[in-house]
């Protein structure tokens, strides 16, 4: 499992810095920067409400599904960076497409 650490906090799944789901899905298929990458998981949150849409509670640990074949934590889909940032690619997060993963790195 991957310490998972989010920054995107209009995120449905957003919580005090963490990600209140037991995994996420990375998607950038041919990604070559972190920029080119996604939280295929993201979901705009909506309304007031002070807890998140999925009702889940953040952990300490996730894991990650990652579709991004040329990062050097991917293995075999899965990731295996100790430590995962899910960041903001622009100031107004509204789709899951101005997120990235920041750990990215290609190899």
């Amino acid at each position: 499992m991957t310490h998972l650490e989010c920054k995107v906090t209009s995120c449905a799944h957003y919580q005090a810095g963490r990600c209140a789901l037991p995994g996420i899905h990375v998607s950038g298929n041919n990604a070559d920067t972190s920029s080119q990458t996604c939280c295929a998981s993201y979901e705009e949150k909506r309304g007031q409400a002070p807890m998140n849409q999925a009702g889940g509670h953040a952990g300490s640990s996730s894991s990650i599904r990652c579709e991004a074949g040329r990062c050097q934590y991917n293995c075999q889909g899965s990731c295996e960076a100790s430590n995962v940032c899910v960041d903001c690619c622009c100031g107004n997060v509204t789709n899951k497409s101005e997120t990235e993963c920041s750990t990215f790195s290609c190899r």
